[in-house]
């Protein structure tokens, strides 16, 4: 048997890569419950897959704590299909388990995509737990990573990862298909809601935790003019629905339909009107985009890559928590068809400049490229 190979350091070289390389797909969720794995399932449908060989290495639950069993699982499909590169997106605990599932199998380039991290939760949650993420498991998911990509230029700036610029690699933005035509459906998905043609329809596509601002936006709608009628869709569920539930029943003026999840989302956005994103933190939120590719108006909080999309056009940003700012926003928006037209296709535009699927694809396939040549 042949020596491993060394660098100069005297460490193990990694082996060569394939003429097609193998790139193991992290991914975490159940289908239509988060972005991350949405855009998973968009690089395993692009044309990448004629440059790359994917493998899924996918998880649908949570792990609670150190998930032994789920460990042993990646670790022998990491064996087994020796990849050039394994790409794990997000942190938290399921970011760690497929950290350290490719270490202990020995892959020797591991990418992580960072899209959000516990440190930033307001809301629910065991404290402890938390800290532990944050102070723990996040950590040595960056530490045992040997490149570092962020979704947004807000999460490349973030105090916790300067102590890994040495393995940053850059943005990876997050990127949606633009549809063809947004308005040829428009008639026949709202018929389908039984929703009438003078219904002005915001919609929330979101996961339900307070985090995501539900409480704002629930006390936002109680200081809406009682002019017109207005429905809120809701498209999403979580561990917070009964208390989001709760405060949403409660607005007057404003018919809400809570949804749960749904696999429908972009026939739920042509039906719609204005999108509405009161989030109390954000990295890169592909429902927004998704929403401003449909050309909806968007009225969201300005935190996180909120501002760097809608500082481009497509909408209004607002204080996060204050309901009094975002109720203000969406005034005008709901009274002028005109302006939510104006808007929205103002908002698909940027969509289009900067954060469409090949815009994405491009941006990862270049750093796939870099990562694989050994040039960063």
């Amino acid at each position: 048997m042949e020596p491993a190979s060394r660098d100069d350091q005297g460490r193990p070289s990694a082996p060569p890569v394939r003429a097609r390389p193998i790139v193991v797909q992290h991914s975490a969720g159940a289908p239509g419950a988060n972005g991350p794995l949405t855009a998973v399932q968009r690089v395993l449908d692009s044309a990448l897959s004629e440059r790359y060989e994917f493998v899924r290495m996918h998880q649908v639950g949570g792990n609670g704590g150190l998930n032994v069993p789920l460990l042993r699982q990646w670790i022998r499909l990491l064996r087994r299909v020796r990849p050039d590169l394994v790409h794990v997106r997000g942190l938290q605990n399921e970011g760690f388990h497929g950290v350290v599932a490719a270490r202990l199998a020995g892959c020797p380039r591991i990418l992580v995509t960072v899209h959000g991290t516990v440190r930033d939760l307001m809301h629910g949650g065991r404290t402890w737990r938390r800290a532990m993420l944050a102070h723990g498991a996040e950590p040595a998911t960056l530490r045992m990573a040997s490149h570092v990509a962020t979704v947004c230029e807000y999460a490349a700036d973030r105090d916790f990862l300067r102590a890994y610029a040495d393995r940053f690699v850059g943005v990876i933005p997050n990127g949606v298909p633009l549809p063809a035509d947004v308005g040829a459906a428009r008639s026949s998905r709202r018929a389908d809601l039984n929703l009438a043609p003078d219904d002005v329809v915001m919609i929330a596509v979101a996961r339900l935790n307070w985090d995501k601002g539900f409480g704002v936006l629930a006390n936002a709608l109680r200081r809406l003019p009682p002019t017109g009628r207005r429905v809120l869709l809701v498209a999403g569920d979580g561990p917070d629905r009964t208390g989001i539930a709760e405060a949403l029943a409660d607005v007057h003026g404003t018919e809400v339909r809570l949804l749960g999840n749904r696999l429908d989302v972009p026939d739920l956005l042509s039906a719609a009107d204005i999108f509405v994103f009161p989030t109390l933190h954000e990295n890169l939120s592909n429902a927004l985009l998704e929403a401003m590719a449909h050309a909806l108006p968007v009225v969201a909080s300005a935190v996180g890559g909120n501002v760097e999309v809608l500082r481009q056009g497509g909408g209004h940003l607002v204080t996060a928590g204050d309901p009094d700012a975002f109720a203000r926003a969406l005034e005008p928006l709901l009274a002028d068809a005109a302006e939510r037209r104006h808007v929205g296709e103002t908002g698909r535009k940027v969509v289009h400049d900067g954060y469409s699927l090949p815009v994405m694809l491009r941006s990862l396939d270049g750093v796939y490229r870099r990562i694989l040549e050994g040039t960063v």
